[in-house]
């Protein structure tokens, strides 16, 4: 989905998109699951939380993940991210998937080739390359900031918690609130 818009910093630097429809998340196709993956990273303390947050074709919440690291730069935190992704689902056994973030530089750095990616993230992009490899069929995309509201919440709690944990069978009030808006059924089915 490609939105044109005049973007406006607000006070806390992220972008307000103005005459345009907000991005909301979309379901995968049938016998896909998504896989929707956000860093939160604080550059004075390198904190990062990262946020996972795996959906079916029917928008069904199947888990989520929300973990702490140091990390030395917001890309090397969002590859973090992805590849923290990418263990997930293949943990939770599935096949076909839907990987989607909002960084730009993360989702062409995936696709593309990794050597002309920052040098800093070479390993981190390596280790999600040989990963996927065991998926049956994969993709990445980038998507707007509005259609990766579940996997930011699930970073930002991390950060603030700074603690790791995963969710498979009931999720947090915070992250029932973010896919309730989503569309989701409220609470959702596991």
């Amino acid at each position: 989905m490609q939105m044109q818009s005049e973007s406006v910093m607000n006070m806390s630097e992220n972008a307000v998109e103005v005459g345009a429809t907000e991005a909301r998340w979309s379901a995968p196709p049938h016998t896909y699951c998504k896989v929707n993956v956000d860093a939160s990273w604080e550059g004075g303390s390198k904190l990062a939380g990262l946020g996972v947050v795996v959906r079916d074709s029917n928008a069904v919440c199947l888990g989520s993940s929300c973990k702490t690291r140091l990390a030395a730069s917001a890309i090397e935190a969002e590859a973090h991210a992805a590849l923290n992704g990418v263990h997930l689902a293949a943990q939770m056994g599935i096949s076909h998937v839907v990987f989607e973030s909002d960084s730009k530089e993360l989702v062409q750095s995936v696709k593309g080739h990794i050597q002309k990616s920052r040098w800093t993230i070479f390993p981190i992009l390596a280790a999600i390359q040989r990963a996927c490899s065991g998926f049956s069929s994969y993709s990445w995309n980038w998507v707007h900031r509005g259609a990766n509201k579940a996997a930011d919440a699930a970073a930002s709690h991390a950060r603030r918690r700074m603690c790791d944990e995963v969710w498979e069978s009931s999720l947090p009030s915070f992250l029932v609130f973010v896919l309730q808006a989503d569309g989701l059924p409220c609470p959702p089915t596991m």
